[in-house]
């Protein structure tokens, strides 16, 4: 299992700091997985361009790549479903599906 993160830097590429990535490093987190760092400028919109995205987070789980957290989330739930869930259940999954069409801010 080789996870990689694509996240949002600015000139310390230790600090990724965009709330939206974030949210996939917790819900790696709360999977119990661990996934390489890395670090992706606004500018370099060509390395993440063949994973048919122009924004971060992009995950890459060795020939699959998932953009968007949303996506993400959705992804490692249903890929790694051995490990604890984050939704608690389908039905929690349908109910947030159904609130993010309402409020898009929230994915």
């Amino acid at each position: 299992m080789a996870l990689k993160l694509f996240e949002l830097v600015g000139t310390d590429e230790q600090r990724p700091f965009s709330p939206v990535c974030w949210r996939t490093r917790m819900a790696l987190a709360h999977k119990g997985l661990s996934a390489e760092s890395i670090p992706w400028c606004f500018t370099e919109k060509d390395a993440i361009a063949p994973h048919n995205s122009e924004k971060v987070p992009v995950l890459i789980d060795d020939e699959t790549a998932v953009a968007d957290s949303w996506a993400i989330a959705n992804y490692l739930e249903d890929t790694y479903s051995d490990r604890p869930s984050l939704f608690g259940g389908e039905g929690v999954r349908l109910l947030l599906v159904f609130d993010v069409r309402r409020r898009p801010s929230l994915i």
